[in-house]
């Protein structure tokens, strides 16, 4: 693991947020890519990206501090400042709210961009998950099995002296899995919107299952973690909006 990519004298450049920012700038360039093929202008993608970039982050951390509420009240600033403390759906949530106001600001086509946004999330959101993995945390349940892999004594995974299942890196090929698909979808879309809730549902499907796995504390609301119930709650309504959007596009 190399949670410290570089040195610049005193600096350390984390290979966590080197990763993080590389899967933002993947994203983002695939986004304006697909622009050239919509009645869409780069500078819209530009905008909107900067604030589910933003929305995203204090989303993640904000429902990071609900979830671990207890451990926030004992080290406040540990919790606010730490690399680690994202809950990936607190930051979809809060980055679809700060778009769905944009586009409502600005009168735009809201379906038509969450399609060519869905595919770019997935592609950034695989290559962070990257840096979880080189960080350490993020980590599943101890194993004995030749999927263990044993992370340095200083690293939060390391912490528990065992080899542990790497579902950074599970989650981080599922994640391209999904991109992938989401890019061959694309060509045979039938109606606006369906990309992305396709990609909600698959993603929210993978994610329920990859839980199981997880090994780090995460809060949980009876035999689930949070994320988890959020999971099956989102799964559902992805399905439920697709049929309705599909049955609305039949009828036409």
């Amino acid at each position: 693991m190399y949670p410290i990519l570089f040195k610049i004298g005193p600096v350390a450049i984390y290979t966590y947020g080197v990763m993080v920012a590389l899967g933002i700038m993947a994203g983002l360039y695939f986004a304006l890519k697909q622009t050239k093929k919509e009645v869409i202008g780069s500078s819209v993608i530009v905008d909107i990206i900067f604030w589910i970039i933003l929305s995203g982050f204090i989303g993640a951390r904000i429902t990071y501090i609900f979830v671990e509420w207890k451990y926030f009240t004992e080290y406040p600033l540990k919790a606010l400042f730490a690399r680690e403390g994202f809950v990936f759906y607190g930051g979809f949530i809060f980055s679809f709210l700060a778009a769905f106001l944009y586009v409502k600001i600005k009168k735009l086509n809201a379906w038509k961009l969450a399609d060519i946004l869905a595919p770019s999330t997935a592609l950034g959101y695989a290559i962070g998950r990257l840096g979880c993995f080189f960080y350490g945390c993020c980590y599943g349940k101890p194993t004995n099995s030749f999927l263990g892999i044993l992370f340095p004594p200083g690293s939060p995974a390391g912490s528990l002296g065992v080899k542990v299942i790497p579902t950074q890196l599970i989650s981080s090929l599922i994640l391209f899995v999904i991109f992938i698909i989401l890019v061959m979808l694309r060509k045979h879309k039938k109606f606006d919107g369906q990309i992305f809730w396709i990609f909600v549902l698959l993603e929210a499907v993978t994610r329920f299952g990859i839980e199981f796995l997880r090994g780090d504390e995460r809060g949980s609301i009876g035999a689930f973690s949070v994320s988890q119930v959020i999971a099956i709650v989102m799964a559902v309504i992805a399905a439920a909006i697709l049929a309705r959007l599909s049955a609305r596009n039949a009828a036409f």
